[in-house]
């Protein structure tokens, strides 16, 4: 299947009515853009996702360490990497 649509003015192109059918796009989804290639994108319909349902994907069992008696059983110099790595993935907001 293929289609051509054309881009307005504000950036904004519609989807063709059959690809819309065809890939389950309604009011409100978002859309994916990779680049494949020299001037090639792949659109991907992207999962709608709550986030309870993503809370109970990546729940772990019991409670978070205390970080202050991991320093204290386990010595700074153990921990340190990690403590690192936690601060890295709190700056940029990765989880």
């Amino acid at each position: 299947m293929s289609s051509i649509a054309r881009v307005q003015a504000r950036g904004q192109v519609t989807v063709p009515q059959e690809i819309r059918k065809a890939c389950g796009v309604e009011p409100g989804r978002e859309l994916l853009f990779v680049q494949t290639g020299e001037n090639r994108f792949e659109c991907q319909v992207l999962l709608r996702t709550s986030l309870v349902e993503l809370t109970r994907r990546y729940a772990m069992p019991g409670s978070a360490p205390d970080l202050k008696q991991l320093r204290e059983e386990m010595g700074d110099d153990f921990i340190r990497p990690y403590l690192k790595q936690i601060g890295q993935l709190v700056g940029t907001g990765q989880q």
